[in-house]
């Protein structure tokens, strides 16, 4: 997901085993042409796909599920090395130490990732998944730069207020004003996510764009967060201590720490909770896949990705150890109704229509001064 928390401690161990079955027999390759297109262009110029891929994602994309499959499907083997944080992505990738042939960085990242000549443009129409992609998530600005898609979609969520409805009425939740009323005191948890919080403060202060925020701007949004301090019960480290707390009813109220995430496992673990965006607006985030320039393994990289994209993957990632939101349409299908309506797959399009993409703000160091002048406050 988006936040900057998503470390496990988990190290990047490379594969014992070479290359397999690149003299793979016709059966098998009857299996790979239906979920990935060999024929199309990306794959044109290759008589066979080359490995092993080195790929730099947040936790989730480690599932043995899913990377089993997709050498089971190409013969290419999986290192992934779980990402710390966009930032640690890009540094990682500049230094060059292991050389990355897909990354996995925030949408609102595409840019900086661009920019910096690190990420290939990708050709969406050689990625037969892209069909299926759910229409709100192609070819969006986030994902472009220089009129080219960088990026593609792939899990992603919302961000508003989790509360238990017995402690905070409907109507109280639909307002941002709530975080900082004093009937909470010590009762909300939030994770350590600077973009967001920092972002949808100044959302809810009236900014057109938060991201821009320095100088008075920004010591604006700063206070608005220090008010905060005294509802704030705890500023966790990761999502499974806030998913907790709630659950316990030790929190009354989650505000962001990907919101429809919250709501799902605490529903799944019986916690009746409800989620609302409030009528200021919520904060959307959005993982990506992205193609490493110089990758020797570019076929591999593009059918990676489709494969990533694809319904039977996204299906994993949906309903696998944890549970997000993912952006392939025909993932509803194959899962349950309790489960499409367990992720908030039913409530998706009204959420999403009342959030904005939080974005990676332009003033890196002044933001991450700011967060830590609120941690200390």
């Amino acid at each position: 997901m988006s936040t900057d928390t998503k470390n496990t401690g988990k190290s990047f161990q490379l594969s014992r085993r070479d290359l397999l079955r690149h003299g793979a027999n016709a059966a098998m390759f009857a299996a790979v042409a239906s979920q990935v297109d060999f024929t199309k262009p990306a794959f044109a110029n290759e008589q066979k796909l080359t490995g092993p891929l080195n790929v730099l994602a947040w936790a989730g994309y480690d599932d043995p599920d899913l990377m089993k499959g997709f050498t089971e499907l190409t013969g290419v083997e999986l290192n992934v090395k779980e990402a710390e944080s966009n930032g640690a992505q890009l540094s990682l990738v500049q230094a060059g130490t292991v050389k990355f042939d897909v990354i996995n960085p925030d949408a609102v990242w595409t840019s900086k990732f661009a920019e910096a000549g690190l990420t290939l443009p990708i050709d969406t129409a050689q990625l037969s998944s892209q069909d299926e992609t759910i229409p709100m998530f192609r070819n969006r600005p986030e994902t472009m730069f220089d009129n080219q898609v960088y990026a593609i979609p792939t899990r992603f969520g919302v961000n508003g207020f989790v509360y238990w409805p017995d402690k905070i009425s409907a109507e109280a939740a639909s307002d941002c004003e709530l975080a900082w009323d004093a009937s909470l005191k010590n009762r909300v948890e939030i994770i350590d996510w600077p973009e967001l919080y920092l972002w949808m403060a100044g959302q809810w202060l009236g900014m057109k764009n938060p991201e821009t925020a320095t100088g008075d701007d920004l010591q604006k949004i700063l206070d608005k967060m220090i008010a905060f301090r005294p509802n704030m019960r705890a500023l966790q480290s990761d999502m499974g201590t806030v998913k907790t707390d709630l659950a316990n009813r030790e929190a009354w109220m989650v505000w962001g720490s990907s919101s429809d995430n919250v709501r799902t496992t605490a529903r799944l673990a019986g916690a009746n909770v409800d989620l609302v965006i409030p009528k200021q607006g919520g904060a959307m985030w959005m993982e990506t896949l992205q193609v490493v320039r110089g990758t020797e393994h570019l076929a591999s990289a593009l059918a990676y990705i489709n494969y990533m994209t694809s319904a039977k993957a996204m299906k994993q990632m949906a309903w696998g150890a944890d549970k997000f939101a993912v952006t392939n349409a025909k993932v509803k299908d194959l899962l349950t109704a309790d489960q499409v309506k367990a992720l908030g797959l039913d409530m998706m399009e009204e959420w999403v229509s009342n959030c904005g993409m939080s974005q990676a703000p332009t003033d890196d160091m002044a933001w991450a001064d700011a967060w830590q002048t609120f941690k200390t406050a």
